[in-house]
């Protein structure tokens, strides 16, 4: 019978699977700071914990994290982990150091079933979600050597297609007697599943990016495809909920830069127009390149003009830089590998 891993379960799902071996919530009361403030790796080393419910733990449960089959460390400081699942599929995970921040990018799925075709990930079908202990392992795997002031769902696949998976994860992540991040630090990408995704979010209250990439309904669906389910007018009215009933102070959209696409001033005219409205911010993203990518980016100089025509319509923006891009670590670079 295989084992089941714990650490992508929540206190009360613990509780819950101990009963199920005769143990009781005491037990799960015990293990759990185990495993997600001191990050055990064994049942062994659980001090405070039984001998004879240690020996339980260990014929039916697991703390199995992934194993690292590459760690590739850019010029920059970025470093990328290809991390290999107990099946034999892998995901690519990011540590991301900054002046005042240390950022990691976690993905959800192996593959993506989106398909926006900017994106080298989209080129890997889709082979399943990630569980939440394979979520969390990833955040776990940094951890155990470095400190991580913030963390973004933005790596492999669509975090939202796997939202019961996902909100484990934030639940755990958010609690103060687990890993106790604030929902300030902890953002989640979407490319715009509003159906009931965005909503359901809002309880947790953390940051929400969306993909936009473009002003017109008809440019953002050559894009991404997903934009003829959920178009432009729907996804504003969505991110406009989502603020609100989050309590968050704005929602950002993300804004890849490809040229002669969507990087004309007339193009930055239009997104000023569309989001005059908004209570959001714009991150603009310099295109990293891929083997095989369809599209070029934006020169630095187009990059700041377009920068400042938003800026001079009152719409917050950044200018966002990339790092880890000679590792292929950079935003729309990961891939992963399946069996």
């Amino acid at each position: 019978m295989q084992k089941i891993n714990l650490l992508g379960l929540t206190l009360e799902q613990l509780k819950l699977k101990f009963l199920e071996h005769g143990l009781c919530a005491l037990d799960a009361k015990r293990v759990f700071p185990w495993i997600h403030t001191k990050l055990a790796f064994s049942f062994d080393i659980m001090s405070d914990v039984p001998l004879a419910v240690r020996k339980i733990l260990k014929n039916n449960y697991t703390l199995a994290r992934p194993k690292c089959s590459v760690l590739q460390k850019s010029s920059d400081g970025t470093q990328k982990a290809l991390l290999e699942m107990e099946d034999g599929n892998s995901v690519e995970s990011v540590f991301i150091p900054d002046a005042r921040r240390t950022t990691v990018c976690i993905s959800t799925q192996i593959g993506c079933a989106v398909g926006c075709k900017f994106c080298h990930s989209g080129t890997q079908r889709f082979i399943r979600n990630l569980s939440s202990s394979e979520i969390i392992s990833q955040i776990f795997f940094w951890k155990a050597e470095k400190s991580i002031t913030n963390i973004v769902f933005m790596g492999m696949g669509e975090p939202l297609l796997n939202f019961e998976n996902l909100s484990n994860v934030l639940s755990l992540l958010l609690n103060k007697k687990a890993h106790n991040f604030s929902r300030h630090k902890i953002t989640i990408s979407t490319s715009g599943i509003i159906e009931k995704a965005i909503t359901n979010l809002a309880k947790f209250g953390v940051k929400l990016a969306i993909s936009l990439h473009a002003s017109s309904d008809e440019k953002r669906s050559f894009l991404m495809p997903i934009n003829n389910r959920y178009p432009i007018k729907m996804l504003l009215a969505a991110a406009e909920e989502y603020r609100k009933s989050s309590n968050t102070s704005c929602v950002t959209f993300e804004y890849l830069l490809l040229r002669d696409f969507n990087d004309t001033e007339i193009d930055a005219l239009e997104l000023a127009r569309l989001l005059k409205s908004c209570n959001c911010k714009v991150n603009l993203i310099m295109y990293n390149n891929w083997p095989g990518a369809p599209f070029f980016g934006s020169d630095e100089n187009r990059a700041n003009e377009f920068s400042r025509t938003l800026l001079s319509h009152n719409i917050r923006t950044l200018l966002r830089k990339s790092k880890g891009i000679d590792i292929l670590a950079a935003c729309g670079q990961l891939k992963g590998k399946s069996t």
